[in-house]
């Protein structure tokens, strides 16, 4: 899907219209033209303040003007389905963020929220949320 829309998003970007950008690893790989994922990574993060990428069971990066952050997968003991893994990872790390999180806490929130809908089928939280990450962050 990017790759039609590459020169756009890229116009964008440079434009300084895009204040946060969700991308998994072979999209920002593509967004930027590049094989290598830090290349892309840094090169895409010069022009966003707020880059999440996602690299499924290697877990996220996120970078916030210009601070860092990381975060694994959480553990699930099965993956069922992946559907809605990146909505609800991305509503996890927006939570934090609007909450006033750290940048690494609200990577952490993403990353429960997306362990817990791909343990099942479906796109829809199963547990409640706010306990997994309750329990998690405390």
């Amino acid at each position: 899907m990017i790759l039609g829309h590459r020169a756009d998003f890229r116009r964008m970007m440079e434009a300084g219209d895009i204040d946060i950008l969700f991308a998994n690893e072979g999209e920002i790989t593509c967004l930027m033209e590049t094989e290598d994922f830090d290349a892309a990574v840094e090169a895409a993060s010069k022009f966003i303040p707020t880059l999440v990428v996602t690299r499924g069971g290697e877990g996220a990066i996120a970078i916030q003007d210009g601070t860092k952050a990381s975060v694994s997968a959480e553990p699930v003991d099965r993956v069922v389905d992946t559907t809605g893994a990146g909505d609800l990872f991305a509503a996890g790390f927006m939570a934090g963020q609007a909450e006033g999180r750290s940048l690494q806490d609200s990577l952490t929130m993403g990353a429960v929220a997306a362990a817990e809908i791909i343990s099942h089928f479906g796109p829809r939280a199963e547990a409640d949320l706010s306990a997994l990450v309750k329990a998690r962050l405390g």
